[in-house]
């Protein structure tokens, strides 16, 4: 198999951010990275690492950028209508198997594997069934909820004083984007790793009360979860002028987190990353009270 790495999603946060640590792992010249505008590839081109270009919309661009690569890491697509992400997903496994890609590494979200909890999760299990059935050779990371989105979802709460969401009676497993993204470096780069399932979550579960009570630690101000339906929230997402899909994707992630399925206690993340990965309570204080401020 060939020893090539492509990355895909390169130009975005998380794929960049694989990237990024990759490059202290393995030689440059091991490693593609993928985009829909290879220009935006330029900082990886720059330290040696081939750039190309792969849509998931294309399976024609995707088959020539798979040529050569024995290893690819699909990032899901952002498109959270129904049907849309599983759609390029098969897009890119069907690709990878007509370039002879050896090993696929699915990035998903922590879930489990009985159906019924919507999109934000059966888009990930069909993805992982896609992969599977292809017979390539496969390592899924199941991660938990970025901590980057928990201020979108508390939106005004450290002005006022209230943090409304649906309840999440068993927590949620929540991790800083930049943490899993160098999990999944070493993962890529460790061979030991590689044919399995690895569930990345920070240790114990964390409350939406214990989100809200570290907002209010650290700006002074006393902040409450306020338990709103899941009805309540699309609601108020459409009133502030979320588009109708997008309003329909936030909400089947608070459903799937209400419904306790992005949720796993386990120390494979800290393991992985060899110490303990950033902690709810010190990413509160990091966007609401920045090191420049």
């Amino acid at each position: 198999m060939s020893q090539k790495i492509l990355i895909t999603g390169a130009s975005g946060h998380f794929g960049g951010g694989v990237l990024d640590h990759l490059l202290h792992l393995l030689p440059a010249d091991r490693l593609i990275a993928m985009a829909r505008d290879p220009q935006k590839l330029q900082r990886f081109a720059d330290k040696g690492v081939e750039a190309r270009h792969g849509d998931y919309d294309d399976p024609a661009s995707l088959e020539a950028a798979f040529q050569g690569v024995g290893t690819v890491l699909l990032v899901p697509g952002g498109d959270l209508q129904p049907g849309k992400r599983p759609g390029q997903h098969r897009n890119v496994v069907d690709a990878a198997k007509r370039a002879g890609v050896g090993h696929i590494l699915y990035k998903g979200i922590i879930h489990h594997d009985e159906p019924g909890h919507g999109l934000l999760i059966s888009d990930h299990q069909d993805t992982e069934q896609m992969i599977a059935d292809s017979g390539i050779k496969h390592t899924f990371l199941r991660d938990g909820l970025y901590l980057d989105v928990l201020p979108m979802l508390w939106g005004n709460a450290p002005e006022s004083g209230a943090f409304p969401y649906p309840t999440a009676t068993k927590g949620l497993s929540v991790v800083r984007r930049a943490d899993l993204a160098e999990a999944a470096a070493k993962v890529i780069a460790d061979p030991a790793l590689h044919g399995t399932t690895i569930e990345l979550a920070a240790g114990e579960p964390v409350m939406l009360s214990d989100v809200a009570a570290a907002i209010g630690t650290t700006t002074g101000k006393p902040v409450q979860h306020v338990p709103i339906t899941l009805d309540e929230l699309r609601t108020g997402m459409v009133q502030h002028g979320l588009p109708g899909p997008v309003a329909d994707g936030m909400t089947g992630m608070a459903r799937a987190i209400a419904e306790g399925v992005v949720l796993a206690t386990n120390s494979r993340l800290k393991e992985i990353l060899g110490r303990e990965p950033v902690a709810m309570p010190a990413f509160v204080r990091s966007v609401l009270q920045p090191a420049d401020a």
